[in-house]
């Protein structure tokens, strides 16, 4: 029997629910409808770009500014899976298709990286291929829910008269710490959990997040600037500097440090 899978991402919108289950479905629930060869529409709705490097077999990608507007037949079971972070909306994009008639439509817990730290398999082929990590922008960091996200810091002791390293608590009330590497790689393999890294723009995090994925552990994102976009609040660009003229301010790199 064929199976088809579509999987969706994102989607910033108040939509109704629909058939849209609450409670999702787990990556071993969705492995062993599979291995059964039960009939369940997987949609990504990942970015183009996303979807072609790599993506569940057999899914076919919807991106999720298109779920509203996607025509599609009464396919029964459905389920839907961001990248699995914070700000993938998956189940606001999934609440888009739920509207639609002729769909059960249920969100995968986890997303993407909760699937790919379990033993499911990926298309991406062999070879070398270039590295990339999970990134989150100081915003969408600042605006995420808070359950299951945990800040690992990673970030040097502020030298001798530098300016002090943001207060991690201040800044981000509410959210929870990894007490050691340990209990960060733990939350790291665990479907449930996210695992913030945060460094001083200097690479650490990228580091550590290659020995995450070592380990198996893809339950992480690397907060893109590190301590100085911590330091600015997320403030980018033009500032004045000492001598009361304009400069510029840090610069993201591509590896998400700065310069």
């Amino acid at each position: 029997m064929r199976r088809t899978l579509f999987i969706l991402f994102g989607l910033p919108a108040l939509l109704a629910w629909g058939s849209l289950s609450a409670s999702g479905l787990t990556i071993a629930e969705l492995q062993q409808q599979l291995a059964a060869g039960g009939r369940v529409t997987v949609i990504d709705v990942r970015r183009p770009a996303a979807y072609r490097q790599e993506h569940i077999p057999g899914a076919i990608n919807i991106p999720a500014a298109l779920c509203p507007l996607k025509k599609l037949p009464p396919l029964g079971a459905v389920v839907v899976y961001g990248d699995g972070l914070p700000d993938d909306n998956a189940t606001a994009a999934a609440a888009a298709l739920a509207a639609k008639p002729g769909l059960k439509v249920e969100v995968l817990q986890g997303g993407f990286a909760g699937w790919k730290s379990s033993p499911g398999l990926t298309t991406r082929r062999p070879g070398l291929k270039l590295e990339s990590f999970n990134y989150i922008t100081y915003a969408h960091l600042k605006a995420a829910r808070t359950e299951g996200l945990i800040l690992y810091d990673l970030r040097q002791p502020a030298r001798s008269g530098a300016p002090a390293l943001t207060d991690l608590n201040a800044e981000f009330p509410g959210l929870k710490h990894a007490a050691s590497r340990a209990d960060a790689v733990r939350s790291a393999a665990d479907p449930a959990s996210l695992v913030v890294l945060l460094d001083s723009g200097d690479g650490t995090a990228e580091l550590e997040a290659r020995r995450f994925k070592l380990g198996g552990a893809h339950r992480y994102v690397i907060l893109a600037g590190g301590e100085p976009i911590l330091a600015r609040h997320g403030e980018m660009g033009l500032k004045l500097n000492a001598a009361g003229t304009t400069g510029v301010a840090h610069k993201l790199s591509p590896s998400g440090g700065v310069k």
